[in-house]
């Protein structure tokens, strides 16, 4: 489930998360790192990461870009459960 992750969070699906979170996902200007166990709109869960990707993040709290559900993409059911893990391990390792 990881490695689908990794594969959605680099284009996979049409998601777009590189090009705010950067392609080692340690952040840019427009969105937040999230290899740290840092997080602004969960309390870093599983759940909790699931729940932003499907809902987005329309005011930011600190960074110049906003976040539209689903990324801006298209994710089945298994892509966003994929991508919440992949995002969930980066911050465990």
């Amino acid at each position: 489930m990881v490695e689908l992750g990794d594969q959605v969070f680099h284009g996979l699906g049409g998601a777009a998360c590189t090009g705010c979170h950067g392609s080692d996902a340690t952040g840019t200007a427009v969105g937040p790192d999230l290899t740290a166990r840092s997080w602004l709109w969960s309390d870093g869960s599983y759940a909790g990461i699931t729940r932003v990707i499907s809902d987005g993040v329309a005011q930011p709290k600190r960074f110049s870009g906003s976040m539209p559900p689903m990324g801006g993409a298209q994710l089945t059911p298994e892509q966003l459960s994929a991508v919440s893990a992949y995002v969930w391990a980066l911050s465990h390792r």
